[in-house]
């Protein structure tokens, strides 16, 4: 390659990721709560330049749990630790914070769970790094540390040996693809994690490597020596036939590095905070290479919450206050579960969506697309009516099913939403445009072939589709009554959105079938359903028929409550346009209601029949019918009949008092 041109190639995404963000500003937001010093167990991720800045701040550094005075502070680095651990600091009676990347504490789940069921578990990884010393001592005494394919060849198992492997999130691909194929040969009843334990962050900087790496003389990766993600980006712009350099500073560059080159390739492993990366252009461009060409190979919008030890407290949305003395415990216990199903979605989508990039970005589109609905918030309802359900009923002993199951219901309602708002030709969701709208969007945009509405709607129809196939991955585990749960609350959910359809489409107020499909759409599906799933998970199914009857009554209401913010809402609040059931020949039960009641009301819906309605002068309509003060009423009336139903539930008070207020809540909520 010509000297001529002396230039960098930077590589995007690069540099610090979603759980190193999240450990530093544990750090931080810890000094902020506790005041000086905190204490910190060993590196909150593997970078000088950080570790040096938090030290400044009056963070301190020790290699062991031992080292903290008593009744201290002391975090847990990203890289995460063993049982052994936790025990020790509990000894020490020590306010532990736990910082570990998200990613991280999946493999150890998975650990958990595959040493109840195996005789074996094969770590792929370095014996010596602090993420592989924590997983290892979830079960050291049937755990094996393979670093290497010619490892995996010697390992040496008894017949008849069942197995199964986890690895090192920062390893590279390619390495553990071939160290995984030489086990599988090995063993032929390996089994292994349901996605690859490779993070996201370090799949896309070994991507983003690669990409420049063949246009460049020299890729420099700036990084520090204990960094393992960083070491292995340098191997894989070596394995891509590129020279490479780890540069831990730009104090380090040597210029005799830079003779004869005309491309540097610059990239930062998952650790480096962006100052860094900024001063080694600076750097460069002293040395002559001033102009900056930037090659993207993907784009990265995840965010990790901070550890729950520094969240603010605030009750879950949709679940009531918590007043009563009881009811820290009740919102404590609901939230730690909560924020497990928010991380089990994050996890397997970021899995996903590194897999699939692998292949080909454009393969990830309809992954990222659920990413995006999810990240863009909601009520969670349904995953909160699950482990309500759950903990109400005593369940204490099967949580990784429960969060399971409640991730199983959020993803489902991704896929409801996503189909949804194709029938209903929404633009927009939870304050942003719908994924029909966004790609159709794209495709005009850019000029490709074809509709773009039809490319729009395709690409939302099989994100929508792919969803519901995520919710049944995480839904595989459930069996008994918890099974059949499931599988009536899909059904019913879907039944409901054809006789919708068909209401819509003949145009017939029939009040009697406009409120069974706000019972199968919203009662089961949002609250009956996911109540009965947690109870059945904890063993509880005899709870079914007072969560029926208390769901039944409670969705109704809200369905009622949907309606009303429909036809008289604010779309500011709601996140999503007013009126869309008056435009789109929607039969709702607040329609149906009131074309009954009023014949002004009925004469607008068959005037309509063959063209749009009015939505202004049905909405003038409803309200001087007085329907809105007669749904008003019987909301009130379902609350009461929710409450009633809980009377006779065995039942924890708390948990009594609880499910009354979120009865009251889903009804008179404001979006």
């Amino acid at each position: 390659m010509s000297s001529a041109l002396r230039r960098v190639l930077l590589a995007e995404p690069r540099g610090a990721c979603a759980g190193v963000h999240r450990a530093i500003e544990t750090v931080e937001r810890a000094l902020e709560v506790h005041g000086s010093p905190v204490y910190v167990r060993k590196q909150i991720v593997h970078n000088e330049h950080v570790v040096r800045e938090l030290e400044e701040k009056g963070a301190r550094f020790v290699d062991s749990e031992e080292e903290v005075p008593v009744g201290a502070v002391c975090i847990f680095s990203a890289h995460g630790v063993s049982p052994q651990v936790r025990g020790n600091a509990r000894g020490r009676e020590l306010k532990v914070i736990d910082a570990t990347c998200p990613l991280v504490a999946k493999v150890h789940q998975e650990a958990r769970r595959f040493a109840r069921d195996k005789d074996t578990l094969i770590l792929i990884g370095h014996a010596d790094h602090e993420e592989i010393e924590g997983t290892y001592g979830e079960v050291p005494d049937r755990t094996v540390v393979v670093e290497n394919a010619e490892e995996a060849r010697r390992l040496d198992l008894p017949p008849g040996t069942s197995a199964a492997y986890l690895t090192q999130t920062t390893l590279s691909v390619d390495d553990t693809a071939e160290i995984v194929a030489v086990l599988h040969e090995r063993f032929p009843g390996l089994t292994g994690p349901g996605s690859a334990d490779i993070c996201y962050a370090s799949q896309n900087r070994q991507n983003a490597v690669k990409a420049i790496a063949g246009r460049s003389d020299l890729v420099l990766i700036v990084g520090s020596v204990n960094s393992s993600n960083s070491l292995r980006m340098v191997e894989v712009a070596q394995a891509a036939g590129a020279k490479a350099r780890l540069l831990p500073g730009s104090d380090l560059l040597d210029p005799t590095w830079l003779e004869g080159v005309g491309t540097v390739g610059l990239s930062a492993g998952a650790s480096v905070p962006e100052v860094l990366v900024e001063r080694v252009l600076e750097r460069l461009a002293e040395l002559g290479f001033a102009e900056v060409e930037t090659e993207v190979s993907a784009t990265e919008n995840v965010v990790f919450k901070l550890p729950p030890e520094l969240e603010e407290q605030t009750p879950q949305e949709g679940a009531g206050g918590g007043a009563a003395d009881d009811h820290g415990t009740v919102d404590e216990t609901c939230a730690k579960l909560l924020d497990r199903v928010g991380t089990r979605i994050e996890e397997l989508l970021i899995a996903e969506a590194a897999r699939w990039s692998a292949v080909d970005a454009r393969v990830a589109v309809p992954v990222e697309a659920i990413a995006e609905l999810v990240a863009a918030g909601g009520k969670r309802l349904r995953p909160l009516f699950c482990v309500s359900g759950y903990l109400a009923a005593g369940g204490t002993a099967d949580e990784d099913t429960v969060v399971d199951a409640a991730a199983a219901l959020e993803l489902l309602h991704v896929f409801a939403l996503i189909h949804d708002d194709i029938m209903d030709n929404s633009p927009t969701r939870r304050g942003a445009p719908t994924v029909h709208a966004t790609y159709a969007g794209v495709h005009a945009e850019r000029g490709w072939a074809g509709e773009s509405r039809r490319y729009g709607e395709g690409i939302a129809i099989l994100a929508g589709d792919l969803a519901l196939s995520y919710a049944n991955r995480l839904a595989g585990r459930l069996t008994g009554p918890a099974s059949e749960v499931w599988n009536e609350l899909v059904t019913e959910m879907i039944i409901g959105q054809q006789l919708d359809i068909a209401l819509a489409a003949e145009l017939k107020p029939d009040p009697d079938l406009a409120r069974w499909v706000a019972v199968c759409k919203s009662g089961r599906y949002t609250i009956h359903r996911p109540l009965a799933l947690g109870a059945s998970i904890a063993g509880r199914p005899e709870l079914q028929a007072a969560f029926e009857e208390y769901g039944v009554a409670a969705g109704e209401a809200f369905q009622l409550r949907d309606d009303i913010l429909d036809a008289f809402g604010d779309a500011e609040t709601t996140g999503k346009p007013t009126g869309l059931d008056l435009s789109e020949h929607k039969m709702t039960l607040l329609i149906a209601l009131a074309s009954a009641k009023d014949p002004a009301v009925a004469r607008l819906l068959e005037d309509g029949r063959h063209t749009d309605w009015n939505p202004c002068e049905l909405r003038d309509a409803l309200l001087a019918s007085g329907v809105r003060e007669e749904v008003e009423q019987r909301i009130d009336a379902l609350v009461v009949d929710a409450r009633a139903a809980l009377e006779d539930a065995l039942l924890p008070p708390g948990w009594r008092r609880r499910l009354e207020e979120m009865a009251e809540q889903v009804a008179y909520r404001d979006r």
